[in-house]
């Protein structure tokens, strides 16, 4: 037989070599752009003492010297970080900005830059940044990095109160930010009717639960009669609404009734394609039931889901469009919504869409790349022109901003020696030559962060259509190498002109499944069956094995292209089943080993597998070959009656094995 699945053995050994040596861990400023839906919820690890923390923040730094617990004392020339410059997030005073208020003049839109895992101190800033720039800088709307459905619905939050809502938008935003939006509701009822606040979420609707709790709001009420053609998709929705409620606070909780964590059994993604294919089907029905709301109904249905549409195939693909699509998206939301609603604008987004200059690389690995920011300054008009005034947050263990900036870190370090655990403080950059060059074109403001605390996220809160898991179902048929040296000499010693083949053929079945960042694999084979003839007797071997084996994917950024070096164990067996016809002769023809008679010998044994699959996919269908090395770790002697013959022919299940499958990915 013409082995051919030897080299991807060796391709295996030399892969789990190279495995070893290839992890690399990218750290991104921007962490949150590795998130893949606007759905998540970051909670902080250890709540802050706000005693200690506001008792930091008030403190008067007088010291002019530092000492380090490496190296010997020294004196610096001057204090550059001071009580003046802190910024009090737990207070109502505007302690920190005051170097602002002689500049906020003539600017239409402030945005700050952060990275989304400090979700405690960013929330509190952003609450802060609201306050101070609606007495200070005509800022009477809020956009923020959510689709358009999340927004209209701490719109209504606002302006009713209802609880429902807020319970609802404590699942699908970070809990942080969900404490804030309360205190923002006692806010923006204080205030006159013409200085209450707008919120315009202006992203993609990466996140799918607020599109089905926000189609479901605008819903009539039971009481009004559903046409029939649309009746079916309309009570899904708000089925689906009061659904996604129960399974998020069951997931909140921890545990169901029955003691484990439940799952989403119905998705919402799914519905949501029925109800938009319904809708376009019978759009006079669905005005005749929504009547004032069908319009909004429409926009969200048709226009602003065909986008998320849009972006999750280049998401899901890895193309660069994702990016490019989403911050070119953010612009339109942007200037529509600033047509429609008069006053100043603020948003706090991630660090990368802040840049008031085009990127030929930043800390997000978007190149050739125009944020948001610098997409509505250069507007067509030039109407934001000299209008834009941007903040970057940066945090005393998160300085780099991409890779031509990494030098810049230890500029930093004169400032954050200054600063007490837990506090912000504003920096402008007109006084660091060296800062300012860095990154005085995009930015006119750096906040300064010791907080340190990361938020941590529910996995329930993932998008869960765009979860990476994906299987395979694959039939093949392949050889794998036995050593039958000694069993065949038994035969040969008896006087047979045949033996049983070193080469067994075999049919298989497998199930593959991948998560993450890790493939694992159930099969079961069957051996084809060989026959022996010697004398008057017939001998037939045959045989099966189950194995799990384990897999680390390479090109996991080429969907039709698997490579994946595996790790695995199962269990194998050899059968040989005898015929005898002649029971009166005392040779090999009466038994197996002319010492007993016996109609069944089994071989079995635990085996530690190791291969590697490589596996062409062509949309649903997959095909390719999986080569490798079983290794037999059990007694090598054959068993009669599950007793090992202790002078039965040694027999190894041991041996090289290639398997040519094809099946189908779901």
């Amino acid at each position: 037989m013409i082995k051919m699945w030897k080299p991807f053995v060796v391709m295996a050994i030399v892969g789990y070599g190279f495995i070893a040596k290839a992890q690399v861990v990218v750290e991104r400023s921007d962490s949150i752009e590795s998130v893949k839906a606007d759905t998540l919820r970051l909670v902080v690890d250890n709540a802050p003492e706000e005693e200690i923390i506001i008792d930091s923040l008030n403190s008067e730094i007088t010291t002019t010297k530092s000492v380090r617990t490496l190296g010997s004392s020294f004196a610096k020339d001057s204090i550059y970080i001071n009580d003046d410059d802190t910024i009090h997030l737990y207070d109502n005073s505007f302690d920190g900005l005051h170097m602002l208020d002689d500049q906020v003049e003539g600017y239409k839109v402030f945005i700050n830059g952060e990275n989304h895992t400090y979700t405690e101190s960013n929330a509190r800033l952003w609450l802060k940044m609201i306050k101070y720039l609606h007495a200070n800088a005509g800022v009477r709307n809020i956009m923020f990095e959510y689709g358009y459905s999340f927004g209209y619905l701490v719109n209504e939050y606002l302006q009713t109160g209802d609880t429902s809502l807020f319970n609802s938008l404590d699942q699908f935003a970070y809990d942080e930010y969900s404490s804030v939006i309360e205190e923002l509701k006692n806010f923006n009822d204080s205030l006159p009717s013409d200085q209450k606040l707008y919120f315009a979420a202006i992203d993609i609707e990466r996140g799918i639960y607020p599109v089905a709790k926000m189609l479901d709001f605008i819903l009539p009420d039971d009481s009004v009669s559903i046409p029939d053609s649309i009746s079916l998709h309309v009570l899904s929705l708000k089925s689906l609404a009061e659904y996604n409620d129960f399974k998020l606070d069951e997931a909140d909780n921890g545990v169901t009734s029955s003691g484990y964590t439940s799952g989403f059994n119905f998705r919402t993604g799914a519905t949501l394609k029925l109800v938009y294919d319904n809708f376009k089907e019978h759009k006079e029905y669905y005005k005749q039931y929504l009547k004032d709301n069908y319009t909004l109904f429409e926009d969200i249905i048709i226009n602003k889901y065909e986008s998320r549409e849009k972006w999750v195939e280049y998401e899901s693909s890895n193309a660069i469009q994702e990016y490019i699509f989403r911050e070119d998206y953010m612009h339109k939301q942007f200037l529509k919504e600033y047509d429609e609603h008069p006053g100043n604008w603020f948003g706090q987004f991630g660090r990368c869409h802040t840049t008031k200059t085009k990127q030929n690389n930043n800390s997000c690995e978007w190149f050739k790349f125009s944020s948001l920011a610098e997409r509505i300054k250069n507007t067509d008009g030039d109407m934001f022109k000299d209008a834009v005034m941007t903040m970057a947050i940066v945090y005393d263990n998160d300085r780099n901003f991409g890779p031509d900036k990494v030098s810049t870190s230890e500029l930093f370090d004169k400032y954050f020696e200054d600063m007490t655990q837990n506090s912000l403080s504003l920096l402008s950059l007109s006084g660091d030559s060296a800062i300012n060059a860095a990154y005085g074109t995009d930015f006119d403001y750096l906040i300064l962060s010791t907080y340190n605390q990361f938020g941590s996220s529910y996995n329930y809160l993932f998008d869960e259509e765009e979860e990476d898991e994906r299987f395979k179902l694959t039939f093949g048929y392949g050889n794998q190498d036995f050593n039958l040296d000694r069993l065949n000499s038994q035969f040969l010693n008896q006087g047979s002109i045949s033996t049983f083949s070193t080469s067994k053929a075999y049919w298989e079945i497998m199930l593959i499944g991948h998560k993450d960042k890790f493939s694992t694999s159930t099969s079961f084979g069957k051996l084809i069956k060989e026959s022996v003839v010697l004398g008057p007797n017939s001998y037939e071997l045959t045989g099966y094995y189950v194995k799990d084996i384990f897999y680390y994917p390479f090109f996991t950024d080429n969907a039709w292209i698997d490579f994946s070096p595996g790790l695995g164990f199962g269990y194998s067996n050899l059968s040989l089943n005898t015929t005898e016809t002649n029971s009166n002769s005392q040779d090999l023809n009466n038994g197996f080993l002319g010492e007993v008679k016996n109609t069944k010998y089994v071989n079995d044994a635990f085996v530690f597998d190791i291969g590697a699959i490589i596996d062409i996919n062509l949309k649903w269908l997959t095909f390719g070959y999986h080569g490798g090395y079983n290794l037999d770790v059990s007694n090598k002697r054959w068993k009669s009656n599950r007793e090992h013959l202790n002078d039965s022919p040694w027999t190894s299940l041991s041996g090289l094995y290639g398997t040519v499958r094809i099946g189908v990915n779901f």
